[in-house]
């Protein structure tokens, strides 16, 4: 019996691994073909993450001020190199930051001193998020009117 549980929590961690695999490459292609490009990084407390969007995440593509070739040709090669990264899973997609009307996604890995993200089965992710909800619960106090005229919206 334990040994099929761990199948099938293994089988979920290498599909969920795919998709991320799949993410990562279609983010290179992405910046490979100009779609997306460099917008920021984000500093953190031993490492840094590299945010990236276009037109197709709702941001204006970056470019170097008054049509500077050189600045642009520098941004092209930030590009190339993150795109490099992704394709050799040496940083990979780790979310996205969402605004109103667009977002961005943010890409890092150990190189940048962030550690890798590694897949968690659904059932896994289920009992977290059970718990979560069984703490917040119990510590604070939320209207049930107001979650559902919530999400009702």
């Amino acid at each position: 019996m334990v040994n099929l549980e761990n199948n099938a929590l293994e089988k979920e961690k290498q599909t969920i691994s795919f998709i991320q695999r799949n993410i990562d490459v279609i983010t290179a292609t992405l910046l490979l073909t100009g779609q997306i490009t460099i917008i920021g990084v984000f500093v953190t407390p031993g490492g840094f993450r590299i945010s990236i969007g276009g037109p197709l995440t709702g941001i204006s593509r970056l470019e170097g001020k008054q049509k500077n070739r050189i600045a642009n040709w520098f941004i092209d090669i930030i590009d190339i190199i993150i795109a490099a990264l992704l394709i050799h899973d040496q940083i990979r997609v780790l979310g996205t930051f969402t605004s109103s009307k667009r977002f961005t996604l943010t890409v890092s890995g150990p190189i940048f001193g962030v550690s890798r993200t590694e897949p968690s089965a659904l059932s896994q992710v289920n009992k977290e998020f059970n718990s979560f909800q069984k703490i917040v619960s119990q510590h604070f106090y939320v209207d049930p009117a107001l979650v559902e005229k919530l999400t009702k919206e």
